[in-house]
């Protein structure tokens, strides 16, 4: 297979420096804040992002490294299999967490759910449509 490359359409900025640290997902912390800097270059992207949506965003699991197939289940769990879990040491280290934006000013995207550590590489915002 061809390899593929991606370039972070930005990073998040949030008060978690440690895996230990910070919540398993971000269902487990919709009260807590962070935030998407968005590289500039893509101001007109951004402009439909609303307060109150739900929003995907992806990104790259910058400090996992390798990765096993079965995994506990929120690690401490039953041993489940990596694809059946959000573990972030994956084949491919790229995580989805579901947020509910806060703000939107400028290129600063605050939003609720922060399940990331700071300085994480974000690939790509998606919205929620139900």
């Amino acid at each position: 297979m061809d390899e593929i490359l991606y370039k972070p359409i930005g990073y998040i900025r949030s008060e978690y420096e440690d895996i230990t640290d910070m919540p398993k997902s971000s269902k487990e912390s919709l009260d807590q804040e962070a935030q998407l800097i968005v590289d500039e270059k893509y101001l007109e992207s951004m402009a439909d992002i609303r307060s109150g949506e739900e929003y995907m965003i992806i990104f790259h699991f910058h400090k996992s490294k390798g990765f096993k197939q079965s995994v506990p289940l929120r690690g401490t769990g039953p041993i489940t299999g990596l694809f059946s879990t959000h573990a972030p040491n994956r084949p491919n280290a790229i995580g989805v967490s579901n947020v509910i934006i806060k703000e939107v000013k400028d290129n600063i995207i605050t939003f609720k759910g922060v399940d990331m550590l700071n300085n994480t590489p974000v690939l790509d915002i998606k919205k929620v449509f139900k």
